[in-house]
């Protein structure tokens, strides 16, 4: 597949291993809108209003699990975190959770109800 070629040739940096995840996991699964955090002791965040597919290693803020600020965008990109940074840390601490995914995919929010 030749998304996949292009996953080989990027570093295994967490950035870049975020950004693939964006751009390729809404074309095999079909999630539309999707925002990410993933992580092992940074967490790392999408900013609001950029397409998913557009985002760039820099584009990303990292954070700890206090929500202290490691690493943010250059000033002069003007990004802000996620609006739902607040709902993924809450996930993060009270349910211990390795990655928090946020959709608005039809399907999952009526998994959600079942």
């Amino acid at each position: 597949m030749e998304e996949d070629s292009l996953l080989r040739k990027r570093a295994n940096k967490p950035n870049d291993l975020l950004l693939d995840e964006c751009c390729i996991l809404p074309n095999r699964v079909r999630i539309a809108q999707l925002q990410s955090g993933i992580s092992r002791d940074e967490i790392y965040i999408a900013p609001s209003a950029v397409q998913k597919e557009r985002i760039q290693p820099d584009d990303l803020f990292i954070q700890n699990i206090d929500g202290d600020d490691l690493q943010s965008p250059p000033d002069y990109k003007k990004l802000s975190k996620s609006q739902c940074t607040p709902l993924f840390m809450l996930a993060y601490r009270e349910k211990n959770a390795g990655a928090v995914i946020h959709t608005h995919s039809p399907s999952a929010v009526i998994a959600t109800l079942l």
